[in-house]
């Protein structure tokens, strides 16, 4: 007996052999009992009725001989299917990541997004990874660092992902200027909105167009067109203004630029400088040993 097979392996073997044998056997004794006085038609249907009751039996027998193995390959199998999924849920999550991608067209090559902390522009995506051009954060410019970043697209399951205005679309932008000394509050917001004013002015038609069709096409309203400024303050009691420029997101940096360096400039020339305080002035030494002379004179008139 070769080695491979075991005593309870030849023993299983050689049951399901005389089951076979029997049921062969009895299924053609029946067949031929049944079958012997009865018209051809009557004797296909007998004869299909005793085989599919043979065969019945002999699955139902052989199941009870293998029952054993039948559960250890069951076993064994569940166990390399749970190895093979905790190997591979890294790839199995890229996978659904990137079927989220397609079915919930979340982007597109060409599309600017925000994902993980991350900023760039799409350049390509496949079913594991993508692959996006990494930009600078906001406030910094819209031109490409020159940093290509490749994500696993399980990352698309963990966060959320901002699909950002191209380009050559107008849309919002904000910024916020604090100031370190206090200055008037009226006067420096008119001073902020003439900024900004100014800076949009060339824009402000185009501005207006493309805002109206962007609203009538999402069906909501959005900030814009123009200006807007608000006025907070800080955890520290520091003077804030929050400002709201919807402006070319490629003109983003520079008119920021443009309002912060307009406003500085007048904010700084008018608020007061701040008086430094006065030194206090030092003791000289003969001062420090007329003192000392004195205690023990002052120590003397006290007892």
């Amino acid at each position: 007996m070769p080695s491979f097979i075991t005593a309870k392996l030849a023993e299983n073997i050689g049951l399901s052999l005389c089951i076979l044998g029997l049921a062969f056997v009895g299924r053609f004794l029946v067949e031929r009992a049944v079958t012997r006085e009865a018209d051809r038609l009557v004797a296909r249907q007998r004869r299909f009725t005793v085989r599919a009751l043979a065969n019945l039996l002999v699955a139902f027998a052989l199941l009870a001989v293998w029952m054993s193995e039948i559960q250890n390959l069951v076993f064994s199998l569940t166990a390399v299917m749970v190895a093979l999924v905790v190997a591979t849920k890294e790839l199995i999550m890229c996978a659904a990541g990137a079927v989220l991608r397609f079915g919930g067209q979340l982007f597109k090559v060409g599309d600017r997004i925000e994902i993980a902390g991350l900023h760039g522009e799409v350049i390509d995506h496949g079913l594991f990874s993508t692959t996006i051009m990494e930009l600078p954060h906001h406030g910094f410019g819209h031109l490409s660092t020159g940093r290509r970043l490749t994500l696993p697209n399980s990352v698309l399951l963990a966060g959320t992902v901002r699909v950002e205005a191209q380009p050559r679309h107008f849309a919002p932008h904000r910024f916020t200027l604090t100031l370190e000394h206090p200055v008037p509050v009226e006067a420096a917001v008119a001073r902020l909105e003439g900024a900004c004013a100014e800076a949009l002015a060339c824009d402000a038609d185009r501005a207006a167009r493309f805002h109206r069709m962007t609203a009538a096409k999402l069906g909501t309203e959005i900030d814009g067109p123009g200006h807007a400024v608000t006025v907070t303050t800080t955890e520290f009691g520091k003077l804030q203004f929050t400002v709201m420029l919807y402006c070319l997101v490629k003109d983003a940096h520079a008119l920021q630029q443009k309002v912060t360096r307009a406003f500085l400039a007048e904010a700084l020339t008018a608020a007061p400088p701040l008086a430094a305080p006065a030194a206090k002035p030092q003791e000289g030494w003969p001062e420090i040993a007329r003192r000392l002379g004195q205690q023990p004179q002052l120590r003397s008139n006290a007892a």
